[in-house]
């Protein structure tokens, strides 16, 4: 019997929403030439990123890496059960196996987006904080990395929001549990959850030597 547990704490829920804004707000800004704002959002997903990293180690079972990276084994196994009609074999109380390995994916583009980005130019008046620190040429390669790999990230959003309506289609909805945090699963599969506001505080402190070494000239020249 499925009851309604606890599997998604605070912190990680409003990771992934803040992501898919911020992510949609660097899109938006950069395309209309925004960069002050564009700087302002990346530093603040920076900030998101690192934390959500800290918390795949400390934070709440469902959260943590060692939880949901499985072997790709396990991935092959996960996939080729879904067709089983018994959907007890195929519930996990966070990421299932293939769920994984796609936040991986995305943690990966979005290091390389925000790192290129420290790096990148425009060529007109504005550039990374590090663009200094290297050649113009090396800049102007990491600045169409940084073109290049936004568009795997739009590509990883389309995957990912495919594999939402699939779900959705097989009656397993997985947006409901990142909203409300709770999923409904054997009592003998609960997750440990660790209270979000400690993410949160984590966050603030990343976020509060981000501002203090890198964003504060943008964010006092905005507000």
């Amino acid at each position: 019997m499925n009851v309604s547990t606890r599997t998604w704490d605070g912190f990680v829920r409003g990771y992934h929403w803040l992501q898919a804004c911020s992510v949609a707000g660097l899109w938006y800004t950069g395309t209309e030439g925004l960069m002050d704002w564009h700087f302002a959002l990346a530093y603040f997903l920076l900030a998101l990123l690192l934390t959500r990293l800290v918390w795949g180690l400390v934070g709440s079972e469902t959260a943590q890496f060692r939880h949901f990276v499985r072997s790709p084994k396990a991935v092959f196994q996960y996939l080729t059960s879904l067709h089983n009609k018994d959907r007890q074999a195929t519930l996990h109380p966070g990421h299932n196996p293939a769920g994984g390995y796609m936040v991986l994916c995305f943690f990966a583009l979005l290091s390389i987006q925000l790192i290129t980005g420290l790096f990148a130019n425009d060529d007109i008046i504005s550039e990374g904080p590090f663009a200094m620190y290297v050649s113009g040429e090396i800049s102007s390669l990491l600045t169409e990395i940084h073109t290049i790999n936004f568009n795997l990230i739009l590509a990883a959003i389309g995957i990912h929001l495919c594999a939402i309506i699939i779900y959705l289609l097989g009656k397993e909805n997985l947006i409901k549990p990142m909203i409300s945090g709770n999923k409904p699963l054997p009592t003998s599969i609960a997750p440990r959850i660790t209270n979000g506001l400690i993410g949160w505080l984590i966050f603030a402190m990343i976020g509060g030597v981000i501002y203090i070494y890198f964003a504060q000239e943008i964010v006092s020249y905005l507000f």
